[in-house]
């Protein structure tokens, strides 16, 4: 019977068959959670020892969000065995408020939308419906587009440099995307779910040997430290706020997708009502805590649903143990800093396939539903303004700053609200 335990919810294997499988989740997920805050950090022009803080926040944060999503406090938790980490979605919203405001203001409005989120998860039972495939698969496909030129500026190299956009950046980063695409096509069980860990693995590696490679930031790194409550400041501007809350629940459909696919792959059933309420919570509660410690919005790893769809190990103790070692990296910012010295052109090679796997997600969505002239006109209307607008925020200069941060700062929130609400105002005919 010993050996089923790893095949239970709250089964309780021995450690030794349990912590090789958490291993895997934590190398599964650490590349996806790291990437978004040293992008983000980069970005903003933070200092290499305020991007070693960015990842070391980020690894506490996802390793305490996870914990919560499994065991939960309340109502808070979907008691699955969910991993969490911070969010790709995040990156140009961020990037916008600390642009338009400052990194603070970031914080101040995840605080509010992680508020608004605690509610809408309480209430998700009468407002999912508002939220079909078609909604829902506009705002993945736009989320996927959006990042695309946040990868291809990263495999150019480091913007503003003489070497960026020069052969050896770029070769660099196509051979990590096609170990990532080839690991992928060709691997097969654990190797081929490890595809972006061991490009990134390649990539370095040429890197490396490329000289492109700076360790400058490890020497400097303390071997321990903890976090501190707001270590980038708190702030609140209307603007920075209305965007976040309409993220919130934009990426709250992927925690939703996210539940329904672990329960259905690995446990051969349909997630309940409490059990996506519970998710949508936790996510709330610990993007509040986030906000405090300094980290970045959170949501589930599918590549991790993936694991445990493929093994049905759904035991919530081997998911516990890797949230506890994420957590636990967390507090060392030598591992943070080492983290640090990917160059970009690796990221960029690494994550582009990362984003197009996202936007063939949102394609997949919206082809549940039948391309009638009504929804191929809700899609292409809502795609039109959210790519169209942030290609040329010039269009919005004349509008008021909080108007410019909330329409402008990503196409995901733009094409989102219109599909939205165009999904309300055109009728449906009697065939669809």
């Amino acid at each position: 019977m010993a050996k089923n335990e790893l095949f239970h919810l709250d089964g309780n294997p021995s450690l030794s068959k349990t912590l090789p499988i958490s291993i895997q989740h934590v190398l599964a997920m650490i590349i996806g959670n790291i990437a978004p805050a040293i992008i983000i950090a980069q970005s903003i022009g933070m200092n290499n020892d305020q991007i070693t803080q960015m990842v070391q926040y980020s690894m506490i944060c996802a390793g305490l969000a996870t914990i919560l999503q499994i065991y939960g406090i309340w109502k808070f938790g979907a008691k699955l065995p969910i991993v969490m980490g911070t969010n790709f979605a995040f990156v140009p919203v961020v990037i916008t408020i600390s642009t338009s405001y400052n990194f603070a203001s970031v914080f101040g409005a995840c605080i509010v939308g992680s508020i608004f989120l605690i509610f809408f998860g309480l209430f998700i039972e009468k407002i999912i419906k508002y939220f079909p495939p078609l909604v829902t698969g506009t705002t993945v496909l736009s989320m996927g587009i959006s990042l695309y030129p946040v990868a291809i500026n990263y495999m150019a190299g480091t913007a503003g440099t003489p070497e960026y956009g020069n052969l050896t950046n770029w070769s660099v980063a196509l051979v990590t995307l096609l170990v990532v695409l080839a690991i992928d096509h060709f691997g097969k069980g654990y190797i081929k779910i490890l595809s972006i860990l061991l490009g990134i693995l390649s990539g370095y590696a040429l890197a490396l040997i490329l000289g492109l490679v700076d360790f400058s930031a490890i020497g400097k790194a303390s071997y321990f430290s903890a976090p501190a409550i707001f270590p980038f400041g708190v702030e609140f501007h209307a603007g920075a706020i209305l965007t976040m809350v309409v993220m919130y629940i934009v990426t709250s459909i992927q925690v939703i997708g996210d539940a329904s696919s672990l329960t259905v792959g690995a446990m051969n059933r349909e997630a309940t009502k409490t059990e996506v309420s519970g998710a949508l919570m936790s996510k709330g509660l610990s993007g509040l805590l986030t906000a405090f410690l300094g980290g970045l919005p959170s949501s589930s790893y599918a590549q991790n649903i993936g694991i445990i769809s493929i093994t049905k190990v759904v035991s919530k103790k081997v998911v516990l143990y890797a949230g506890i070692i994420i957590c636990a990296l967390g507090f060392f910012p030598k591992f943070s800093s080492i983290m640090t010295t990917i160059p970009y052109p690796v990221l960029g090679g690494a994550t582009l396939s990362v984003f197009s796997i996202i936007t063939i997600n949102g394609i997949k969505l919206i082809s549940r539903e039948k391309m009638t002239s009504r929804n191929a006109g809700i899609i292409g209307i809502s795609l039109a303004f959210g790519l169209g607008l942030t290609t040329v925020p010039a269009t919005l200069a004349k509008t008021p700053l909080w108007f410019q941060t909330f329409i402008g700062s990503s196409p995901i929130i733009i094409a989102t609200l219109i599909a939205f609400t165009l999904n309300l105002i055109l009728k449906r005919t009697a065939e669809e």
